[in-house]
């Protein structure tokens, strides 16, 4: 079964971009201004609250929209215990002209740093500026992982947080910056579309920053915009991802998730991260230009890699790791190789020390259970020989001949055979545009 079937249930792009028009006809909006506001005004347009505490006492209705003020800066969580509904979901987003309101919570101590905080259900967070969240306290004297209170409270975390009881949450047009943990969705049948997520480096020693975490089931992850995570150090040599189905949070149960349609730059760590036992899995149309892994997961069932480019150039000259001694595209630490991939259409633009499949000189590597249609090209070595297999049914090793690669113009111009196209974009079509200005411009 094919995943268009599958994914019945997932957001059609049209609802997925537009903006929540009904919110505004069916419940009342609250204004937040922190430079001409007051806690003791009623918070309409033109008495507008001061602070977030304020909007934290609000009990909200569906429909009800809390808007704060471009240009104006808070500190501490904004908390949403209550629930909207289908069709009039709770709104939290911007108003005015400038830049996006900023805001953060630097002190762990105050719900572990997060800075949007949802337990509610049928919830909009957007266009929102989320900045520098701060990094668990270390363990005094310093422990091992495995007894470290240190590591534990990493699965805590997430400048916005959505709660495992909380569904239908919408989190897009934000720019994240310096949020070691971006975006943690515990919660089901939630969209993380159209964010800049930025600049982040290192949680603990171990942990390098991580953009969006996945933990429920039913979630979409797409059109959004990830650079410069994670970090070098540690355990791994590097460390991160743009995305990670989180198999260590209590939570844990990740399974019918798409991954589509987002673009990575110098994210160390890699791409995605299933760490924990999880089914039924897209992750298409992605263009990633990182370190490390493209996906790295063990005993999974039913993940479906299909029309991504995927470039890894960039690998440092740091010593060589126990766990990973080459660059490693695709890992597995499921010793019965029983693991499901699927793989398809894919481009494959790796340098010289990269490494696919499983092999002698790569054991940690994948085996697919499909393969087919993929292109592979190394600028400076045999290609066929990073594979690890023999090609298979329709593959080729040749020269991808990207539009302008220096741009973000991956369109292939490597002839592909009829009716299919190898990577993230369809040649001669329009390209499609991740992160928040491509979301602002589809409400204009």
């Amino acid at each position: 079964m094919r995943f268009e079937y599958k994914f019945a249930w997932i957001f059609c792009a049209t609802l997925m971009l537009a903006p929540p028009t009904s919110a505004a006809a069916t419940g009342r909006a609250y204004y937040v201004h922190a430079d001409a506001g007051s806690d003791e005004y009623a918070g309409s347009l033109a008495k507008p609250w001061k602070s977030v505490e304020r909007v934290n006492r609000q009990a909200l209705r569906p429909g009800d929209q809390v808007y704060f003020a471009r240009g104006t800066s808070y500190l501490g969580p904004v908390i949403i215990r209550d629930s909207g509904a289908s069709g009039a979901p709770l709104v939290v987003g911007a108003y005015g002209q400038g830049p996006a309101p900023r805001l953060s919570n630097p002190y762990f101590s105050v719900s572990m740093g997060r800075i949007v905080e949802v337990s509610g259900s049928h919830v909009v967070v957007e266009n929102l500026f989320l900045h520098d969240t701060p990094t668990p306290p270390p363990d005094e004297p310093p422990l091992t992982w495995k007894l470290s209170a240190q590591h534990k409270k990493v699965f805590e975390m997430g400048a916005v947080f959505v709660h495992h009881n909380a569904s239908h949450v919408t989190i897009r047009g934000n720019e994240f910056v310096n949020a070691v943990m971006g975006i943690r969705v515990r919660g089901s049948h939630s969209l993380v579309s159209h964010n800049l997520l930025r600049d982040a480096a290192k949680i603990t020693e171990q942990w390098g920053a991580i953009a969006i975490n996945i933990v429920g089931p039913h979630n979409e992850v797409a059109y959004n915009v990830v650079e410069n995570y994670g970090f070098y150090g540690g355990t791994y040599v590097n460390d991160g991802a743009v995305v990670e189905l989180d198999g260590e949070d209590p939570h844990f149960n990740a399974h019918h998730i798409r991954i589509h349609h987002n673009v990575s730059r110098n994210v160390k760590g890699g791409f995605v991260e299933i760490a924990g036992k999880a089914n039924d899995v897209l992750i298409d149309h992605n263009v990633s230009d990182d370190v490390d892994k493209f996906l790295g997961a063990s005993n999974v069932k039913g993940i479906e890699v299909r029309n991504n480019t995927v470039i890894r150039t960039r690998l440092p000259a740091f010593p060589k790791s126990d766990f990973f001694p080459l660059g490693t595209v695709f890992w597995s630490f499921n010793d019965k190789a029983d693991d499901q991939f699927t793989l398809s259409n894919n481009v494959f633009y790796l340098d010289r020390l990269q490494r696919l499949y499983k092999s002698t000189e790569h054991p940690l590597g994948i085996v697919p259970t499909t393969r087919e249609r993929n292109l592979y090209f190394s600028p400076n070595a045999d290609a066929a020989g990073m594979l690890g297999m023999p090609l298979a049914a329709g593959e080729l090793v040749g020269d991808p001949r990207f539009v302008n690669a220096a741009k973000g113009d991956y369109r292939v111009r490597h002839k592909a055979g009829p009716g299919w196209y190898y990577g993230a974009y369809a040649p001669g079509r329009p390209l499609w545009q991740a992160g928040p200005r491509a979301l602002t411009a589809t409400k204009r």
